[in-house]
């Protein structure tokens, strides 16, 4: 998150942005560190506890304890903005900014609840239309919403959402229940406001190469490898340690394999890229972590 707000004011210089963020708790450590950005960069942070308590009473159903908590935030933020602000840009913390915003905060968005950024139209977009009975043919990433606060809320945006997620078995949760609450309210703009990056798939058939189809301004890093995971063999973890490097974070290392999946996957790439020595020892300690899992479920 925090080399996401340092990308965004690198990449728009005289801008002057008030950062909201949002978490159920924070450490010393962090809150020392927004407080050093927010002075580096002579910007405006202000950090939201929310109680956990906010959801309580959602917390019975299955869709609330197959996720962490920390997924449904995302739809409590404009109600919690409201007299705050009219309008809010929303971004996931997977996000690297890389260019100007000017464009995107001149959009017009009076007349409806949110700009948002179609998802794969051939697979996931495709898919959810139909599996959700969308009456409007149209699927949005909820990674990026550039948002009317007073159009969400006059909606009840957020308590349809988190209505519907007691009653539906969905498949992207919080972001199939928004796409079905906000469904033809919404204004659909340019994919280089929220370009999907999936990186397993590149470094699955061993490509490390970074490859976009013009200039993007908001690359997503969606799936289970991340630019910030050491064991993320491809072009994009360098950009992501350049703009670590100009935060507050700069001291901080990259993530370390750890779990059995994200070991399986760490040797399936040096595999792809010909490391086969190395991918043998990883996919040992794979196994390793595999069997003692296995044997404490046993236990159990």
């Amino acid at each position: 998150m925090g080399v996401t707000i340092t990308s965004v004011l690198k990449n728009n210089p005289g801008v002057f942005f008030v950062f909201h963020v949002f978490a159920f708790s924070i450490t010393d450590d962090s809150r020392r560190r927004l407080e050093r950005l927010e002075s580096s960069y002579n910007t405006s942070i202000n950090i939201h506890i929310i109680q956990t308590s906010v959801l309580a009473e959602f917390s019975q159903f299955p869709c609330f304890s197959q996720h962490p908590l920390g997924t449904f935030v995302r739809l409590l933020i404009p109600n919690l903005l409201q007299g705050i602000t009219r309008k809010v840009l929303y971004l996931d913390a997977d996000i690297l900014c890389l260019g100007g915003l000017t464009e995107l905060l001149s959009i017009e968005i009076d007349n409806c609840i949110a700009a948002v950024v179609h998802d794969q139209i051939e697979t996931t977009a495709k898919t959810q239309i139909a599996a959700l009975n969308l009456p409007h043919s149209e699927y949005f990433n909820a990674g990026v919403m550039y948002i009317n606060v007073d159009n969400w809320v006059a909606n009840d945006s957020q308590n349809k959402a988190l209505t519907i997620l007691t009653k539906q078995e969905l498949v992207f949760a919080d972001q199939d229940a928004l796409n079905i609450v906000l469904n033809g309210r919404t204004r659909y703009i340019e994919e280089k406001w929220n370009f999907r990056y999936h990186l397993v798939d590149f470094l699955s058939k061993g490509d490390m190469r970074l490859s976009m189809p013009g200039p993007i301004v908001f690359m997503h890093f969606t799936g289970p490898v991340k630019p910030w995971h050491d064991w993320c063999l491809h072009e994009a973890k360098a950009i992501f340690i350049e703009y670590q490097s100009m935060s507050s974070w700069a001291d901080m290392p990259l993530d370390r394999p750890k779990t059995a999946r994200e070991l399986k996957l760490f040797s399936k790439f040096l595999v792809k890229q010909h490391r086969v020595t190395e991918g043998v020892y990883w996919h040992t300690k794979y196994l390793w972590v595999k069997l003692i899992y296995n044997m404490k479920i046993r236990l159990k």
